[in-house]
Formats: structure tokens, sequence, C-alpha cells
């Protein structure tokens, strides 16, 4: 009788489940992503010479490199999966790193706060996640929890699905720089507390230094956090300085 086996089925399905568990972790659930999407996508998507989530195409008409991060955090026994989109920008980053030395010398205290980390995510455009773009910044999809292969297999599926409907879309928007604008300017949810400084290096590329300039004139940062508030005078004081035109506006890109 079933009562008397000493390994029930249930018993036996949920220690091989664990022990499959046990056999994936993050780095080989970014791996297996990785893979499965250079196999599926990579002619259409990523660069063929890099084991990462290059991107590269020939309709991208602007220098953003951009690459797919892939989330795999352990949580509750299982992993919470998803993908996640980063814009690099070497005009942004340069322009970020300059206000970086300006703003500590304005207060030296900031520098405590200064982590590898946040270093390095400084020199990022835009970082957005799949369920993000999904859900149009509005709603976005629940966590994408694996336990097993088969989880795996499914979530791999739906980034390919992604890529190929809604989400590749609004990827593809960034390849010239008029929709990248079109795009930035349609969300003031997107580059979070740096969004007024990376507005104006998007405008200034695409609409020149002088209409970046006459923008950010407009902005009145009066009783901003301190760290918002320094972006824009940076660009007012040290980017635009003499050349700021008289104020045209009241209000920021947020």
């Amino acid at each position: 009788m079933a009562g008397n086996d000493p390994y029930p089925l249930s018993s036996v399905t949920l220690t091989a489940e664990k022990a499959l568990l046990s056999m994936l972790d993050s780095k080989t659930i970014r791996m297996k992503v990785a893979g499965e999407l250079h196999t599926r996508l990579g002619a259409k998507w990523f660069k063929p010479d890099s084991t990462k989530l290059v991107v590269a195409s020939a309709d991208n008409q602007t220098d953003f490199d951009i690459e797919f991060d892939c989330y795999a955090d352990r949580r509750y026994g299982d992993y919470d999966c998803a993908l996640v989109v980063v814009f690099k920008w070497k005009k942004f980053a340069k322009s970020y790193k300059d206000f970086d030395a300006w703003y500590e010398l304005k207060d030296p205290s900031s520098a405590q706060f200064k982590t590898q980390s946040s270093r390095r995510l400084n020199k990022q455009f835009l970082r957005v996640s799949f369920d993000g773009i999904d859900g149009n910044f509005v709603g976005g999809r629940g966590p994408f929890w694996v336990a097993n292969e088969s989880d795996l297999d499914a979530f791999i599926a739906q980034c390919v699905d992604d890529l190929d409907g809604r989400v590749g879309e609004w990827i593809k928007r960034w390849f010239t720089w008029r929709s990248a604008m079109e795009v930035m300017s349609g969300n003031e949810q997107l580059c979070g507390s740096w969004r007024d400084h990376a507005y104006f290096c998007l405008l200034r590329q695409v609409h020149g230094h002088e209409a970046a300039c006459a923008w950010v004139s407009g902005i009145d940062w009066a009783n901003w956090p301190s760290l918002l508030a320094a972006h824009v005078e940076y660009l007012q004081s040290q980017v635009c300085g003499a050349d700021l035109a008289p104020p045209v506006s009241t209000t920021s890109a947020r």
C-alpha cells in the first residue's frame, strides 16, 4: 500500500526539486539566460563575439552602449529573475564625472556616501527593467520566480517574447537621437535623481548647446532636495554660465 511506501512519490518529487534547485545559482541562471538569448536572437540583437548581452545593431545611429543585465536574486528559497536594459553614454558619463567632482567640493560630506557601486551606477545614463517597459511604466509584472529548470525555460521564453514585442520596439526607439529624445520627453520617470542632467545632455545632443542652456535656465531649483538641486545648479553655473539665455520655462524634465 502507498501508506507503507518508505519513499512516497510526493517525498521523492520534493527531494528531486530541492536537488535541482541546489544546482541552480545566480551565476548559472545568468549564464543560461545569456547563452539561450544569443542562440535564439543573436543575429538580430547581440554582439557575436561577446558572452554578455551587448546590443549590436546596424540600425543604431547613436553612440549609446546598450546591454542587458540579468538579475537572479535568491529570496524565500527561489530566485527572483528579471532582465534589465542598461544604456551607457560616454558624453553623459563625462558630464556626470565633472559634476561629481564639483559637488564634492561644494559639499564635502557627500563623499562619505559614495561607494564603488554608486560610482559605477553614475556612469549609466538609463537603467530600466523589461517588466517596467512591458507595463508602460504604470504597472508591472510581478516577480518571476525560478525554482527549477522548467521555470527558467519559461523565463527565457518570456524574454524572447519581450524582445520580439513591445519591449524590443521600445528599445529600438533609442536607436536614433530624435526618437530617443521623444521617449525621454514623454516619460518623466526615466533616469531617477539625475533626470534633469540626463535630459540636458540629450537635449544638447539633439538640438544644440544653446537650446539646452535655454531650457535649463528656466528651472527654479529653490527648495528642491539638495542633490537634485545641485544637478541643475551645476548645469546653469558651470556648463552654461554666461551662455544662459533668459528663462523660458519654469518646469524641469520631470
